[in-house]
């Protein structure tokens, strides 16, 4: 078994390249917000909630993650929809 220091460090890889692939979604959710308004489309869309949550939990490799992507992405929707509400 390796020490904490190095699965710690593991994470703090992790978290660097999240935090580059949030940056890159948040920008595309401005993009996705201009269209919107230019066409006067609503911010939220259920339908697409629901496709884009079972998308990636089917993804998963460990299906015992399920739940808590299911949560995550509820949350990156939610902020998401607060980014593109700004912009309204």
């Amino acid at each position: 078994m390796k020490d904490l220091k190095y699965y710690r460090d593991q994470i703090d890889e992790i978290d660097a390249q999240l935090v580059d692939l949030f940056e890159k979604r948040m920008e595309v959710v401005l993009k996705v917000a201009e269209y919107k308004k230019a066409n006067n489309i609503p911010v939220y869309h259920e339908g697409r909630e629901k496709e884009v949550i079972e998308k990636n939990t089917n993804r998963l490799k460990n299906k015992e993650f399920k739940e808590s992507l299911s949560k995550f992405f509820t949350y990156l929707m939610n902020l998401s929809k607060e980014e593109q509400k700004k912009r309204m």
